[in-house]
């Protein structure tokens, strides 16, 4: 094991040949509220009045604020890390870059709502010389129904330079 800075034993770094199909987070309990939707409002540049103008979204036909699908990574957030520090393993400090992005919403996700995640490795295969890992995550509303299933794959070993940049 390596040392760190501070001279207390490093976790060894979670790689290709440690990483297993199952290795999953502990579930986490995430509330939507308010300051939720504006912080990911204002991050992501989307301002459209569904999320911000309750009278508005209720105009339109929604039962209050509108929370966009694209909040998922916010309010289910993939929490890797802690899949790999749950096995006892470090983060690579390597880029792993973002190579693909699935979601499906099977409800909505309102302002209220606690979505329980649970995140976990789904998948690896190897694809012409690179090695790829494949996370899933799945939030689920207070009531237990699923809202939320996005998949998130990483080129995990054999990156080239250029894929730093897409």
């Amino acid at each position: 094991m390596s040392q760190t800075p501070a001279g207390t034993a490093a976790a060894p770094t979670y790689e290709w040949d440690v990483a297993e199909v199952g290795d999953a987070a502990p579930p986490k309990n995430t509330p939507i509220d308010e300051a939720v939707l504006e912080l990911y409002t204002r991050t992501s540049g989307d301002h459209n009045p569904l999320y911000s103008d309750e009278a508005f979204a209720r105009s339109k036909g929604l039962d209050g604020l509108g929370v966009p699908v694209s909040a998922a990574v916010r309010v289910a957030p993939g929490r890797r890390a802690t899949i790999m520090r749950v096995k006892g393993y470090a983060h690579p400090v390597r880029p792993t870059p973002f190579a693909r992005w699935q979601c499906e919403t099977f409800g909505p996700m309102k302002v209220g709502d606690v979505i329980t995640v649970q995140s976990f490795l789904d998948e690896k295969y190897e694809k012409r010389g690179r090695k790829y890992l494949v996370w899933r995550v799945e939030g689920r509303n207070q009531r237990g129904e699923l809202v939320v299933v996005y998949r998130s794959t990483n080129v995990w070993e054999g990156a080239k330079p250029g894929d730093r940049t897409r």
